[in-house]
């Protein structure tokens, strides 16, 4: 009985592999071949077991994807080889264009893990690919849809646009400079500056006189505070009108309404980015690169940082968070195109906001070591570990540690060698 069961499970399995939208591979490194390809391939490529194992890459790549396989694959193929560990290396996930045997050309998502064959001691590549041209096909008429309908937007709103009344900045500290030499205005009060931050900070028409009175004079009796901002609005008419701005706040119905204006804020132009910038998994394509390098430029520092407003707290967090995501997405995309200089100054500007993140660092140390600078990975391993015990009271993370333990001896090796020559 539990013989039939057996190979009633095997027939069960073999079914499930002959009929899988994705195929499952085994290369070997050393033969430069495929030992196993499922059956499966032929619903995805139109070939066959025995042709897909006489394929090379170069046959079932094209020209770009066997670049970047060569780019990534090799380096981290001797990685492995030299005894690193870690899940960056062990795993990927990546997205190739593969020919088909009738002369078509499919993307296709491929997870692969590498494997010690223990028999030959030789490198296995063990992969599930899946075809995913018609998602990526869904995914670029979304994104251009998106682009498109933004770009008619902004076109509009250009057309609308006069040369801006003022220029206000919001990131670091709380600046509005004048249209006739771009002089920063005197303000009466500390309190009529906030005022304005506010009611602009809001980007919204009408303001409820509560939340304005909640926000900048919380421990006030109700009185004191109406009394307070009575005479902060009427500062606020007076400093504008005296630089030749017609600024409209009216109380109507509990809300302080604000009329059209033409300012220019860098506030208002990050929010455009991250409204039109559409980064698809985590990832940068040439549109949204540029996008993002003037995110870096308008991102002078957390926003109103240097005002201390605590109705700001919230909206700092968030654009901190933003800046962060989308400049760590730039930071991997000069990576994985092996422009290290420009990844590094992007670390650099990531580092300065928060020191105490590992992915960043863990990224700069991948650059020194796929700079076969063994002696800068240590220094700046050692650093961070000084950093950290410090701060946190702890190690870094086992991943770094592993790479760590793993290269220090090339380090090691390279002092020596340089003291030689001396």
């Amino acid at each position: 009985m539990s013989k039939q069961l057996i190979a009633n499970s095997k027939i069960d399995f073999q079914l499930l592999v002959d009929k899988l939208k994705e195929y499952i591979w085994v290369f070997d490194v050393a033969l430069e071949k495929f030992v196993y390809v499922s059956p499966s391939i032929y619903q995805l490529r139109g070939l066959t077991v025995e042709e897909a194992i006489q394929e090379s890459m170069t046959d079932c790549l094209t020209p770009e994807s066997l670049q970047k396989i060569t780019n990534s694959g090799l380096r981290r193929y001797q990685r492995f080889m030299d005894g690193d560990r870690s899940d960056a290396i062990v795993y990927d996930l990546s997205e190739y264009a593969q020919y088909c045997k009738d002369g078509s050309t499919k993307i296709i998502e491929t997870s692969t893990r590498l494997e010690m064959n223990l028999a030959t001691n030789s490198l296995l590549v063990i992969g599930v690919s899946r075809d995913i041209t018609k998602r990526k096909l869904h995914e670029k008429k979304l994104i251009d849809t998106i682009r498109n309908q933004q770009e008619l937007i902004n076109n509009q709103k250009q057309l609308n646009e006069c040369t801006p009344e003022l220029y206000v900045y919001f990131f670091g500290k709380f600046r509005v400079l004048t249209k006739n030499g771009f002089k920063p205005i005197k303000w009466r009060t500390a309190k009529t500056e906030e005022l304005f931050a506010f009611l602009l900070h809001k980007e919204s028409q009408c303001i409820s006189k509560t939340e304005i009175l909640e926000a900048l004079w919380p421990d006030f009796e109700p009185e004191k505070a109406n009394k307070h901002l009575h005479t902060t609005v009427y500062n606020l008419k007076k400093n504008l009108k005296a630089v030749d701005v017609s600024f409209q706040l009216e109380l109507i119905n509990g809300f302080y309404c604000i009329d059209s204006h033409h300012f220019y804020s860098d506030l208002g132009e990050l929010n455009n980015l991250i409204k039109t910038t559409v980064n698809p998994y985590d990832s940068c394509d040439i549109e949204t690169v540029p996008k993002i390098e003037q995110f870096i430029l308008l991102f002078e520092g957390d926003y109103l940082a240097d005002n201390d407003y605590l109705w700001a707290l919230s909206q700092s967090t968030f654009y901190r968070q933003q800046f962060e995501k989308y400049v760590f997405d730039l930071a991997r995309h000069y990576f994985f195109k092996r422009d290290y200089m420009s990844t590094k100054r992007i670390l650099k500007k990531l580092i300065e906001i928060d020191n105490l993140n590992e992915s960043y660092h863990q990224l700069l140390l991948n650059i020194f070591l796929f700079d076969d600078d063994f002696i800068s990975f240590v220094r700046y391993y050692d650093h961070l570990e000084t950093l950290l015990q410090k701060e946190l009271g702890q190690l870094p993370n086992g991943s770094i540690q592993k790479m760590n333990q793993h290269y220090r001896k090339y380090a090691e090796e390279d002092i020596k060698n340089e003291k030689s020559h001396f």
